[in-house]
């Protein structure tokens, strides 16, 4: 580090230096949970959190929601082995979400990050929202392994009865993060050199989050075009269908333990129904009527087979 730098400088030129992995979520739960201009939004997205995700599911495990399932498993997901060292990729989401915000608080003060965790926060609580609307239609779930040999494993178990597949939540975020921040970067005038940088980090982490739901069998195949459409729609200034052709040819680009015409299968069979959902949904005022119509047949062609098989 040079030194005829300001003290200023050198601390920026330090942040710039280390990775996003390095920055603590605390520094986010220290500002925006106690900062008058940022509680209301942050307990909105909380308050989104605990309606759409827990009580939808939970009331349904107990009875007191009687909403429609519907297993969404596809054939191709058996290609993808389930594979638990995964996990701790797959439990990264939440502190994914929050480390850049962690980043910017510290490298600008949480005074001048205001803007951007209200935004960041908003478009989060939108992101559950909408979903939890899809998912008081239509919950979905698909089978997983009863694999509790870990304390992580018996966690996910123990928190998600796991009826909320379509759309992904986990996918929908990672995509939503890395372009919100990609925007963010450029609004907040970070050198190009860092800006690439961090881009590059939070992509590469999305993908591999977005690889993780599948390896460790908390969604099928059939979960990402849903998530995919649903950001695109809800956000199309930020997620457009070009990022996410370039996102789903990203997935699985180092995988060891598929073969490589299964995930050709698998990432043609993603991109043919995000087009679809696309494409059926470009004159519907709700996004949710193509995943509906679809959700809706393959009930009918999944209960058709059996009866078949009967």
């Amino acid at each position: 580090m040079p030194n005829n730098l300001t003290k200023k400088e050198k601390k920026n030129l330090k942040i710039a230096e280390t990775s996003l992995t390095k920055f603590s979520v605390f520094r986010v739960y220290a500002n925006v949970l106690t900062r008058p201009s940022t509680i209301p939004t942050a307990y909105n997205f909380l308050y989104s959190v605990i309606k759409n995700y827990l009580v939808t599911q939970f009331f349904q495990k107990w009875g007191i929601f009687n909403i429609p399932i519907v297993h969404v498993d596809h054939p191709l997901d058996k290609k993808i082995p389930f594979t638990p060292d995964k996990v701790d990729i797959y439990l990264d989401f939440v502190d994914f979400f929050l480390r850049p915000l962690s980043m910017m608080i510290k490298k600008f003060g949480g005074h001048q990050c205001t803007k951007y965790c209200n935004q960041w926060f908003s478009a989060l609580q939108k992101t559950y929202s909408e979903a939890g609307k899809m998912y008081k239609h239509t919950l979905s779930t698909m089978e997983r392994p009863k694999y509790k040999d870990s304390f992580s494993f018996k966690i996910i178990h123990a928190l998600d009865p796991h009826l909320l597949c379509v759309p992904s939540l986990h996918i929908a975020i990672v995509v939503l993060c890395y372009t919100f921040f990609r925007k963010t970067f450029k609004e907040l005038n970070i050198s190009e050199q860092e800006a690439s940088k961090r881009n590059m980090e939070l992509y590469n982490e999305a993908v591999e989050i977005a690889e993780s739901v599948l390896y460790v069998k908390q969604h099928s195949v059939n979960c990402v075009p849903a998530a995919l459409y649903m950001i695109t729609k809800l956000f199309p200034e930020l997620f457009t269908p070009n990022d996410a052709i370039n996102f789903i040819n990203d997935m699985f680009l180092t995988a060891t333990t598929i073969n490589q015409d299964d995930i050709k299968d698998i990432k043609e069979h993603i991109a043919f129904f995000y087009e679809r959902f696309l494409l059926e949904g470009s004159s519907s005022d709700d996004w949710r009527e193509p995943i509906i119509r679809w959700i809706t047949n393959y009930e009918v062609d999944i209960n058709s087979k059996q009866l078949t098989e009967e």
